[in-house]
């Protein structure tokens, strides 16, 4: 059994922002979930639909090690029944352990994620995940960890980026005053990290390749209805 206190509030800071980024594909239902990991010290909420990849951390104390994944409409359900305001943060206590649960005339044990806030509300989450068959999101740590051990090099000077994926970012800064960072990699096809402040780390795969060399706006439009100052001194 793994137990874990924390507050609504950060229940909410640890899920809310990776939810845009589970699949909604019903095609690869072992991605429409969000994982839920336990390891050393540190809670970590991922979630990927394989165009972008997000995960969140929250230190906890010590902790046993255990991994869960819950599906990404009972993680809505889950932010919806247990809320906060400005002046209320009830506290939760988070239960990772087997529950048994009734298969037609007999009984399987299986892994369960309790919630129990201090009003008495219980919420119970069953693991989504088939016994056995890997996932996209057990390699998250490689997956991220290879952009973010990158060499931070002269970015690209232009990406292909799907707008529709762009909202799914707004999440993740949660607190006033807090950066969202971009870094590119040296090449138009290198995914983008995005990170914000010590609590969110994230990847985006571009939607296409540019080829390098020449000058990227030839032929634009905008450059003939925009001109150029006639000089680098002229004020804008």
């Amino acid at each position: 059994m793994t137990r874990i206190d924390i507050t609504t509030r950060d229940l909410h800071q640890l899920i809310a922002p990776v939810l845009p980024h589970a699949s909604t594909d019903a095609s690869i239902p072992e991605l429409n979930v969000v994982r839920f990991e336990t390891s050393g010290m540190t809670v970590h909420a991922v979630a990927t639909d394989r165009a972008t990849m997000a995960a969140t951390r929250r230190p906890v104390g010590f902790i046993d090690d255990c991994v869960i994944h819950i599906d990404r409409t009972d993680c809505i359900a889950m932010l919806k029944l247990f809320t906060f305001t400005k002046e209320e943060d009830p506290d939760l206590t988070l239960i990772l352990d087997q529950v048994t649960v009734p298969v037609g005339n007999t009984s399987l044990s299986a892994l369960a994620l309790r919630i129990d806030s201090q009003d008495g509300t219980r919420l119970v989450l069953h693991d989504r995940r088939v016994p056995g068959q890997p996932t996209a999101l057990d390699g998250w740590r490689k997956v991220i960890g290879k952009v973010l051990h990158r060499e931070q090099t002269v970015g690209a000077p232009a990406l292909l980026l799907a707008p529709a994926m762009l909202p799914r970012w707004s999440k993740a800064a949660a607190g006033k005053g807090e950066r969202l960072t971009v870094f590119c990699g040296p090449d138009p096809s290198d995914s983008i990290l995005v990170a914000v402040e010590q609590h969110f780390i994230g990847v985006w795969v571009p939607a296409g390749h540019l080829d390098a060399g020449g000058d990227l706006l030839d032929g634009n439009p905008w450059r003939d209805e925009l001109p150029a100052p006639a000089s680098a001194a002229e004020p804008t």
